[in-house]
Order: structure tokens, then C-alpha cells, then sequence
């Protein structure tokens, strides 16, 4: 199995029939940044599906879904990369709060608004992703650390350290 690589849109089987559709997004360093669309596809879905579907789900994460094949990647969407916003983290540094890129390029000193409302950089595991999915379609119950997974803080964040 190949690399997974940014840009790739990819599937989340779910049953039969319905898949969930994600996208590649970013990779630093094998930590891998994935969004997984608010639309359910089939099996035979395209890399444009994602075109005009919203944001359910945005996570860091690593790569065993796609290197054991689970997530098959169906195509490359690079010219999307650009709309998808790229969350912020804090973090500290020698007891001071710092905020930091999602790919590390950028990190300064938080302002107390950034301190208070950005979260600390976590890394989960692609089930729990895959499980949220399932259990936003009636595959499984929610389970609450799920909510972290939630697109909304990518784009809350985002806009916070833009503003």
C-alpha cells in the first residue's frame, strides 16, 4: 500500500452500500490532518463528490486506515487544499502559552484569548474517527469524546488566530 498522500480523497466504508468521503488535508511528519465530508457516498464515488459538501469532521491522526487499505484513496483533489481551513493549537513553552500551526510553521506567544479558547494539539486514532462516522449514522452510539472531532474548532480556531 502506498503513502497516502495531501490532496487525496479517500472513502470510510460504513455498510454495504454507504461510505463516508475524507480528504487528506495536511502531514507533518506522518501526522496526518484528514476532513471527512458531511455526505455519505457509494462505493463508486468520484474525488469531485467532495465539491460543495460541508465540513462534519476534522482530526489529527496517523496513517493505519490507509496503510492496511480500510481507507481506500478513490483520486487527488489539490486544487480543493486551499478552502479547508487549517486548525491552531496551544502549547506551552518553558510555562508560557504559545499557539502553534498545524504544521508547525508558525508559533508565537498566545494572546489570553487564544490561551483560553484554543485546545491543547491532540493526535487519535483513525477507528475513533471511523466510529464518530458511524455512529453520526446510526452505526454505533455517540460517544462524547467524539465531540472533539467536530469541524467547528477548525474553523473557530482559524478565524481566532486570523482576527
Amino acid at each position: 500500500m502506498s503513502k497516502p498522500k495531501v490532496g487525496d480523497v479517500f472513502l470510510v466504508p460504513l455498510d454495504d452500500q454507504r461510505c463516508g468521503i475524507g480528504q487528506l488535508a495536511g502531514d507533518w511528519e506522518g501526522e496526518l490532518y484528514v476532513v471527512i465530508y458531511d455526505k455519505l457516498v457509494s462505493r463508486a464515488a468520484l474525488p469531485g463528490d467532495v465539491i460543495g459538501a460541508r465540513l462534519q469532521f476534522a482530526a489529527l491522526t496517523l496513517d493505519a486506515k490507509f496503510h492496511h487499505g480500510d481507507w481506500p484513496v478513490i483520486g487527488n483533489r489539490q486544487d480543493l487544499l486551499s478552502d479547508l481551513p487549517q486548525p491552531w493549537f496551544k502549547v506551552d513553552v518553558a510555562g508560557e502559552t504559545h499557539i502553534e500551526a498545524r504544521d508547525r510553521s508558525v508559533m508565537r506567544r498566545a494572546t489570553s484569548a487564544e490561551a483560553a479558547q484554543l485546545r491543547y494539539r491532540t493526535v487519535v486514532a483513525p477507528v475513533r474517527i471511523e466510529n464518530a462516522l458511524k455512529a453520526l449514522n446510526g452505526l454505533g452510539e455517540w460517544n462524547p469524546r467524539f465531540d472533539d472531532l467536530q469541524a467547528d474548532y477548525v474553523f473557530q480556531s482559524a478565524e481566532l488566530v486570523a482576527g
